[in-house]
């Protein structure tokens, strides 16, 4: 049931993209751990299918999901170290910018897993179009590891104190879509729930059943 107290700002495609992105960098986390490389590749190469959909959504989904509505000016991002910044959109700067870096983080280390091997028993599945730079695409791959736990730690350490401390209630927003804040420059969106379904399905299996029948 719609709250026509609040407006909507979150699609159901991207809070999906959200809940599974954070189950499959769970999953290849975890499998990589505990030396299951043969599992590892499947969590990574839904994770790039994912990467795929947010950038093609980013352009293509509603307001709020695409790229446009971020908020990516350095002279914002240096107001806000000096606490001059007063925010009048759904997107912060750091916020912004935070999504951006996710995405570059995992594509990196998506890509350069697949050119990866531990030189023992696991080459990645592209490993034989560029053998002499295993080594090269391996380090990528292992530095970009503790890139994404800082990411992850600021993520959280940011939505603690938003939802906690700030009392933002963001992740409620996340849950149904509903904005809680008092922005002025608040857009409601129209939802695309079956396009956006659609294609994140088709965009999170496509990589796993080739990787499954190449």
């Amino acid at each position: 049931m719609k709250n026509k107290n609040k407006i909507i700002i979150w699609d159901l495609s991207l809070r999906l993209f959200h809940i599974i992105l954070i189950l499959l960098v769970t999953g290849a986390i975890i499998s990589a751990k505990f030396d299951r490389l043969d599992i590892h590749q499947y969590f990574g190469v839904m994770i790039l299918g994912l990467l795929f959909f947010r950038i093609l959504w980013g352009v293509f989904g509603t307001y709020n999901s695409t790229f446009k509505s971020f908020v990516l000016s350095p002279y914002k991002i240096y107001l806000i170290f000096l606490g001059k910044h007063q925010n009048k959109s759904i997107r912060s700067p750091l916020g912004s910018l935070s999504v951006i870096s996710f995405i570059l983080a995992l594509f990196v280390l998506v890509v350069s897993g697949l050119f990866s091997s531990d030189d023992i028993l696991y080459d990645g599945p592209l490993v034989y179009l560029m053998p002499k730079y295993t080594y090269f695409w391996t380090k990528v791959h292992n530095v970009f590891h503790f890139v994404l736990y800082v990411l992850i730690t600021l993520h959280f350490s940011a939505i603690f104190y938003y939802q906690f401390l700030k009392k933002y209630k963001i992740i409620h927003q996340f849950i149904d879509g509903y904005s809680r804040g008092n922005h002025i420059d608040i857009v409601s969106i129209k939802e695309k729930s079956l396009k956006g379904i659609c294609l994140l399905l088709i965009f999170i299996f496509l990589p796993l059943i080739l990787l499954l029948y190449s």
